[in-house]
């Protein structure tokens, strides 16, 4: 292994002039700023001139002095044309064994500053290189490895090479893990097909491998381009250390005038921010779909291995075994996915993708993942969440709390667990019907998916690709709202709930997850989801339904009030069979407590054998329904029958869905009826901001 000490060591004692530019970086001024809970570092290096001033010719980075013509200058990153005194040592990669040669940047913005180099001339292009930048950030793991694309600060566009400076000069090491999401930062490896306007990054910290990617709106911002005389311009050209937090300044002036507010404005001009989402879409013992004009048959094997059977015009192919498996192959098809599961609408399809298709097996099964663009994933979201045909400003407010919901989830994600469950024994207290016994309290929160960021169903969001239909709507609303969310007042990103209808009041969060509630998910008087109302609106209720929902969806009309009636002997084994705690004959159903809006957040089930207490929401709605009631807000009728002394018991409820945050049928009134998009999330999240991300 490369000891990069030593080496560095060596080459400034045999390079004086190159040891000499290493010394003026420790004379360099440095002072801090806080930007958006970052802090950076500014360091006058006017030892950067010459990168910092770089001339753009037909999209190239020229270098000062080269006189802005078509053709392209001489490569200085090939070996022949390196510096006699720059000392190199060749490295080949594993495991795809491509040659680099590993120097010191004689250049330097940061002390111990190397240029991982490709001894092939060939372009600056990441494609195919993901596992060679891995394999350095492995082999180095003092040491950040980044990657600036052709047109996104890379000096030599035309020679492919990557950098290495120690983690301990570079500020975004030390920022937060929230700090740090909210950047982008995410540990799954990248798939990039065009590198030229993206900035890389990845490093290790123990066994976990980190990457962050930029991708760019513009190479330089507006005050770069001012005249020399304009007390406004600056000579600043992000790449990766800046946006990692370094900030080298080559004129003194751009060092003291530059501000929070200045470098905000120049790094949004110059970076989208936007995440991309690993989304799990389906799993199974076999995964069907078809990419590439092919058929592919994916088995899970055992011991986390899978095959892939091919289909060309009838003639099965078999290929070799494998853990996982990627296609970039646009769009492709997923056969049998599985919606609404176990809702009362599940049902199965085939759905079509754009983005890339990640296999793994693990766990038992196979798992088929789509990895794609934030904002592509919500022009499917809000298309399968409600008909794309809906109101413009209903789109952008759903785009809105989309958004919010999964740049939170993504965020805060390694914090949260899936099913948080507690039983308690025995509690104390007496109560009319006997003495308390078990009280199960179970929710499911949106979970910390080990293999992916959110899954594609009802439990996060729905997204079906664009199996369904993206109308023009859906696009403008997409593009005008692009990077805004939700924040509460310390900034935060909001928890956006929503639900089909709430039913005439929201409920808070505490009722169904954490014992927890937010300023902005209050309960809130909402008449707009009544059938009345509803039905004032042109067309009436069937009209306004079959423009807001999707065809699955329609199926349900009794969404504001409904019951369900069970005999005494039908609800025992209901009970039994989800719950399978041996409650006997049921005897009562009786709330015991209830939220803001009604829905029941603990509910006792006296039965002949013992009597339990259950919560939250969900659990209550899981366990009194084959698949879900459509709610917990239920008042229950026990009726005597006369002939046989038995009961039945009658739930009559109201609204569809947890109640929390945004009600899609009201909103969907308020849109109709000229509300804006403002506000309408200003009804049913009140108190938040609209912020932009970027």
């Amino acid at each position: 292994m490369l000891d990069l000490n030593s080496f560095f060591e060596r080459q400034l004692a045999q390079w004086p002039e190159c040891r000499q530019r290493y010394e003026q970086l420790s004379q360099a001024g440095r002072r801090k700023l806080v930007v958006d809970g970052r802090e950076y570092v500014l360091a006058f290096n006017p030892g950067r001139s010459t990168s910092a001033k770089a001339l753009i010719v037909n999209g190239k980075p020229m270098t000062m002095g080269v006189e802005q013509k078509d053709e392209v200058r001489p490569c200085f990153l090939c070996e022949h044309a390196l510096p006699e005194q720059q000392l190199r040592v060749q490295i080949d990669t594993l495991p795809l064994h491509h040659q680099y040669l590993v120097a010191v940047n004689p250049f330097p913005i940061v002390d111990h500053h190397f240029t991982i180099i490709c001894k092939e001339h060939i372009r600056q292009d990441f494609k195919g290189r993901m596992w060679d930048m891995a394999y350095f950030a492995d082999l180095f793991p003092d040491y950040l490895i980044f990657f600036n694309g052709a047109c996104s600060g890379a000096s030599a566009p035309d020679h492919m090479h990557f950098q290495a400076v120690p983690k301990s000069c570079v500020p975004l090491i030390g920022w937060s893990e929230d700090v740090r999401t909210q950047l982008g930062v995410t540990q799954h490896i990248p798939h990039i097909e065009d590198s030229d306007h993206k900035n890389i990054v990845t490093w290790t910290e123990g066994s976990i491998a980190y990457w962050l990617v930029i991708d760019r709106k513009a190479h330089r911002p507006t005050q770069y381009f001012l005249p020399d005389d304009d007390p406004k311009k600056v000579i600043y050209s992000p790449a990766c250390l800046e946006f990692c937090g370094l900030i080298p300044l080559c004129r003194k002036e751009d060092f003291d005038k530059l501000t929070p507010e200045i470098l905000r404005d120049m790094m949004n001009q110059c970076y989208k921010q936007e995440p991309m989402l690993h989304v799990g879409v389906m799993e199974g013992k076999e995964i069907r779909f078809s990419a590439d004009e092919r058929v592919h048959a994916m088995h899970y094997i055992g011991e986390d291995r899978m095959k892939d059977v091919m289909d060309y015009s009838s003639n099965r192919v078999e290929v070799q075994e494998m853990s996982e498996y990627w296609t970039h192959a646009e769009p492709f098809t997923l056969e049998g996915v599985t919606i609404g599961k176990q809702f009362h609408w599940q049902q199965t399809e085939d759905q079509v993708f754009r983005g890339s298709l990640h296999i793994i097996a693990r766990e038992g099964q196979l798992h088929a993942i789509n990895l794609v663009p934030v904002e592509q994933y919500l022009a499917s979201v809000i298309s399968s969440e409600m008909a794309a045909t809906n109101s413009l400003e209903l789109l952008k407010a759903h785009a809105i709390i989309s958004r919010s919901w999964v740049l939170r989830q993504i965020r805060s994600s390694k914090h949260k667990r899936e099913a948080i469950s507690s039983i308690v024994q025995g509690r104390a207290g007496e109560e009319a019907a006997g003495t308390r016994g078990e009280v199960i309290i179970k929710y499911w929160d949106h979970s910390d998916h080990k293999l992916y960021d959110v899954c594609a169903d009802d439990h996060c969001q729905r997204y079906q690709g664009i199996t369904r239909q993206v109308s023009p709507l859906v696009e403008e609303a997409i593009q005008t709202t692009r990077g805004i969310v939700l924040t509460d007042a310390d900034g935060k990103i909001c928890d956006a709930r929503f639900s089909k209808c709430c039913g005439g009041h929201t409920e808070l969060f505490s009722t169904c997850w954490q014992d927890i509630d937010f300023d902005y998910l209050r309960d809130v008087d909402d008449p707009y989801c009544s059938p009345s109302f509803i039905e004032s609106l042109p067309g009436g209720l069937q009209a306004v339904l079959s423009q807001v929902l999707n065809n699955y969806d329609q199926q349900t009309v009794d969404f504001h009030d409904w019951q369900v009636e069970y005999t005494q002997q039908e609800l025992s084994e209901l009970l039994e069979e989800k719950l399978s705690l041996g409650v006997g004959r049921i005897l009562h159903l009786l709330p015991v407590e209830r939220g803001a809006s009604g829905r029941i957040k603990l509910l006792k089930i006296v039965g002949s054998e013992k009597t339990i207490e259950i919560g939250k929401e969900l659990l209550i709605r899981k366990a009194l329904s084959k698949s879900h009631l459509y709610s917990s807000w239920f008042d229950v009728e026990e009726i005597l029958s006369p002939a046989d002394d038995s009961k039945h018991f009658l739930l009559k409820g109201h609204g569809w869905g947890h109640g929390v945050g945004l009600c899609q049928i009201g909103a969907a009134a308020m849109a109709l009826k000229g509300f804006s998009a403002e506000e309408i999330l200003a009804h049913y999240y009140p108190g938040a901001r609209l912020s932009t991300l970027y």
